[in-house]
């Protein structure tokens, strides 16, 4: 587990996606958790660390590479798993993705069909505060119930953006559910100057500021 600034820090044994994890006092949560193939060594890098105990695991998505090993920390500590909702009624099957390509993906169990935690809703039209100061924030397009973390000026976007060059940039189309929403929720994370991205995917980075017009 590596620091990346006081208070959070990136975990070694997540694969394929980041997992995050804020020290937030009396508690720490997770943001994110790899794959289902990474849960062993999540479990153990969480019980070996000097943190305070895992309250909640906050999944910014229902992709595999996100929330494969929650079910596994889950059952380790005892925590709470947020995902917002539309993505949990994907993951429960009482809603299909809403494009042809995503719903291809599901059913030919793109990266695997990851166990299932107990999974508590957010909301995907209103901001929810998991602990005091850390805000889960609707952050459609990716996915329907994409969310963002927000803490302490720092963004965790989970596969909002990627980060190229100071700027955030679209993932594939073919992996955004709505492109419209996409874009809107890009503009949401540049409106607020996060002093610190921390992506999905790749290192975490600080966006150049835009020039004056």
């Amino acid at each position: 587990m590596r620091e990346v600034i006081d208070t959070i820090h990136r975990l070694d044994a997540a694969r394929a996606g980041n997992a995050y994890l804020v020290d937030a006092g009396d508690r720490s949560v997770l943001v994110d958790t790899g794959l289902a193939s990474g849960a062993e060594k999540v479990v153990a890098e969480l019980a070996a660390a000097r943190i305070p105990p895992v309250t909640d695991i906050v999944l910014t998505h229902y992709d595999p590479d996100h929330v494969g090993a929650a079910a596994a920390v889950q059952r380790a500590t005892g925590a709470t798993v947020w995902l917002g909702g539309a993505d949990v009624r994907i993951l429960r099957g009482d809603a299909l993705p809403p494009t042809r390509t995503r719903r291809a993906m599901l059913r030919v169990r793109w990266l695997g069909r990851p166990e299932l935690p107990r999974l508590t809703e957010l909301p995907d039209d209103a901001e929810t505060e998991i602990v005091p100061g850390l805000v889960a924030v609707p952050g459609a397009g990716h996915t329907p119930g994409h969310h963002i973390v927000r803490w302490r000026g720092a963004a965790f976007i989970g596969d909002a953006a990627r980060v190229s060059g100071g700027r955030l940039v679209h993932f594939p189309g073919f992996l955004i559910s709505d492109r419209a929403r996409a874009d809107a929720t890009i503009h949401a994370i540049e409106s607020w100057r996060p002093h610190l991205i921390l992506p999905g995917h790749g290192a975490p980075d600080r966006l150049t500021p835009a020039s004056p017009a």
